[in-house]
């Protein structure tokens, strides 16, 4: 028997992908341990409840998705899972009121930790749903909790086909907004590994954010002055021009040796910036710059090589912006050939967001990776 199965279709027609997919996942003659699962926001529901009948016994989770890409393949539509058979002890929960009380439900979280045997090669892969600025609300209720654990915490802010503030996560047949599903997964075979991937380098133009209102992820200065105009004047472009070219030239906040990278999602009239995550006052930052993608990529592979030569599958997890950047590229197909030379068998999601610990980042990549 097989420990894992990756099934994808993009047909369009929600009955025909399910069936494409369950007659693979149902080829071992026996009830997966775990099932994880993406698809566009309009059918995710039909999924979610199909896992359930059909796999009763299994924690089926996932969350809606811009693009699938795994193992078999991509589409821009359907249904892409993910089935593991064998090697592995979970347990799960969700976290509700995210925009708003997510520590309300710590309790959740808790109850899931004390079902499991060990905490030994142990992660806990998370799906948010997107729109309500929530990303670091739920990370900091994860971390109140895990922090004096070794349990790794990675996922992604839920995907669409629609628009940023509409997507949902699923979890054990139903659907869910404004909610993070959760699931502990315990490797019983080795170890887990996590992975963070820049397609950006900095650039020698680090700035200090003096004016910033959290709750909004809004940026009014840099080194006190017009953050809009700052980013003008150092990337040579006119205002109208500005949130073109930071999709090519994002920020990174400075942490130790690590670049994590925030996304700007508008500029506003006033000159100031809107982002995708949370930024605080007196942050360093730096300017970004793409990279040499088959460059960064090589790197990828030389490291995952290092920390695990064989994996039994992954998860991998990017944004929708990302995912644009390197179809733009013309390169999305070597993309998902790389990761398949290197993951075993994975599955991918591409949402708004990605988190890797008690980060939340943009414009990244996240591998999950179990031995």
């Amino acid at each position: 028997m097989e420990r894992c199965l990756v099934a994808i279709s993009g047909t369009g027609v929600k009955e025909n992908d399910f069936a494409i997919c369950y007659e693979k996942l149902a080829s071992q003659n026996c009830c997966p341990k775990i099932i994880i699962f993406y698809s566009d926001y309009e059918d995710l529901w039909y999924y979610a409840k199909q896992f359930k009948e059909k796999f009763a016994d299994a924690t089926s989770i996932g969350c809606s998705t811009c693009i699938n890409f795994c193992t078999e393949g991509y589409s821009e539509k359907g249904l892409s899972a993910m089935a593991i058979y064998s090697g592995v002890e979970c347990s799960c929960g969700l976290v509700y009121e995210v925009s708003r009380h997510p520590k309300n439900y710590s309790q959740h979280i808790r109850d899931a930790l004390k079902s499991l045997t060990t905490t030994d090669n142990t992660c806990c892969v998370e799906f948010t749903t997107s729109g309500f600025r929530c990303e670091e609300l739920v990370l900091d209720t994860f971390e109140e909790i895990l922090k004096d654990t070794n349990i790794q915490v990675a996922g992604s802010t839920a995907g669409s086909n629609i628009d940023e503030k509409t997507s949902a996560v699923a979890l054990n047949g139903d659907i869910y907004i404004e909610t993070a599903a959760f699931i502990f997964i315990h490797n019983l075979e080795g170890k887990i590994q996590l992975y963070r991937e820049n397609l950006f380098r900095p650039t020698s133009h680090q700035l200090r954010i003096t004016d910033v209102d959290c709750e909004e992820q809004r940026v009014y200065e840099f080194e006190n002055k017009s953050a809009a105009q700052v980013l003008c004047n150092l990337l040579k472009v006119e205002k109208k021009d500005l949130l073109k070219t930071l999709k090519i030239n994002p920020i990174g906040r400075i942490e130790g040796d690590n670049i994590l990278i925030s996304e700007a999602k508008e500029v506003m009239e006033d000159d100031s910036i809107i982002y995708y995550t949370r930024l605080y006052n007196m942050t360093r930052v730096v300017l970004l710059e793409m990279d040499h993608f088959e460059s960064v990529w090589d790197e990828t592979a030389r490291h995952m090589k290092k920390l695990l030569p064989k994996p039994s599958f992954s998860i991998a997890v990017h944004c929708i912006s990302r995912f644009f950047l390197i179809k733009q590229e013309g390169k999305f197909d070597d993309f998902t050939n790389r990761l398949c030379s290197m993951l075993g068998k994975y599955i991918g999601v591409s949402g708004y967001g990605e988190q890797i610990m008690f980060n939340n980042l943009n414009q990244s990549m996240v591998l999950i990776c179990f031995e």
